[in-house]
């Protein structure tokens, strides 16, 4: 490409999906996913693009109070590696992947996608956790993410669909991770995820929001270390805990009363989540699903809805949008470097 072109990049605890999209960020070139321990020189292989990029964009899950994207600088690396702790899934191997593109391009600009940006218009009564004020001064709020992923179908949704957006719109990211965000004017007011991507809707294999009384027994009565804890609630809760898959569409194919179970208590939690979010916005005008459960999994979607039918007619505008936030790091690079 004579005229350069843009690499995006989505780290996770154990993939790496990458893109290449042209400068104005319109135009997908190429893209794959590596399993496995995240790898820059696989992935660029895979891609097969001629000469390096001229622009690189990294998807970030927890940027703490930043509220839009920015390029990154040894100051910006330093508050994302910060917060790591609040995303310890998501946060080192997207620094580790970070620290990768500067040692082989070191003089190439990267910028910094947050997952939270989104949720930065969410007004202070919906992520004011009520504490004692040395503990909110500390950082201790609720946050949100999937942000990419939202900011994704609002930007596109009505070229994905041919209608305008609605004006109340509640959005269901459902995939291994999940989370709805309560969506007015294009703009997030509320969400389900909080202080960390661990609260919310029922997950592949985290437990979503509970009683903290839970944690209290676990550490107290159980007599748990903090990391025993927190390896039960990320990698061995949810669907992975009532039936053994977190894998929705292994769970769909199963006929146990286990399975058939721990569909219909996410599907339960996830209508029930979503009338909060509808109260948030004094009503609903529309519904999207998006993620590889929300696209794929009709299944649920109907299961979910058919639980709303009391909304009466605006349960009946539903739609489904891909998930695409390689083109939003993308979109968001391009916008902060243009």
């Amino acid at each position: 490409m004579a005229d350069g072109w843009i690499l995006a990049l989505n780290a996770g605890s154990s993939s790496l999906k990458f893109a290449a999209y042209d400068l104005s960020a319109t135009t997908k070139l190429a893209a794959g996913q590596i399993n496995g321990t995240p790898s820059l020189d696989a992935a660029l292989t895979q891609l097969g693009m001629d000469g390096p990029p001229k622009i690189i964009g990294h998807r970030i899950v927890h940027g703490g109070a930043r509220s839009t994207s920015a390029q990154l600088t040894p100051q910006l690396r330093q508050e994302i590696q910060d917060v790591a702790v609040l995303a310890p899934l998501h946060n080192p191997p997207a620094l580790a992947v970070i620290d990768a593109v500067s040692a082989r391009f070191p003089t190439l600009p990267q910028v910094a996608c947050f997952d939270t940006a989104f949720h930065a218009t969410n007004p202070e009564v919906a992520t004011v956790i009520p504490l004692p004020q040395q503990f909110r001064d500390q950082g201790i709020r609720r946050y949100g993410f999937h942000g990419l992923s939202y900011a994704s179908l609002v930007r596109r949704f009505s070229a994905e669909t041919g209608q305008p957006l609605p004006r109340r719109l509640l959005a269901l990211h459902l995939g291994a991770g999940a989370s709805l965000a309560a969506i007015v004017d294009g703009k997030s007011i509320a969400t389900t995820m909080g202080f960390s991507p661990m609260d919310g809707l029922v997950m592949a294999s985290r437990a979503g929001a509970m009683d903290a009384g839970v944690v209290l027994h676990m550490a107290g009565q159980l007599g748990m270390s903090a990391d025993a804890i927190s390896d039960v609630l990320n990698k061995q809760s949810g669907l992975t805990g009532l039936a053994g898959s977190g894998d929705m569409k292994t769970l769909l194919e199963t006929n146990s009363a286990a399975a058939r179970f721990a569909v219909e208590h996410y599907c339960y939690w996830v209508a029930r989540h979503a009338g909060s979010m509808i109260a948030a916005m004094q009503g609903v005008d529309g519904f999207v699903f998006t993620g590889g459960i929300g696209e794929n999994a009709k299944p649920v979607r109907t299961s979910i809805m058919s639980k709303l039918d009391w909304l009466g007619p605006s349960a009946q505008n539903v739609w489904v949008i891909p998930a695409d936030e390689e083109a939003e790091i993308s979109h968001s690079a391009a916008q902060v470097l243009g």
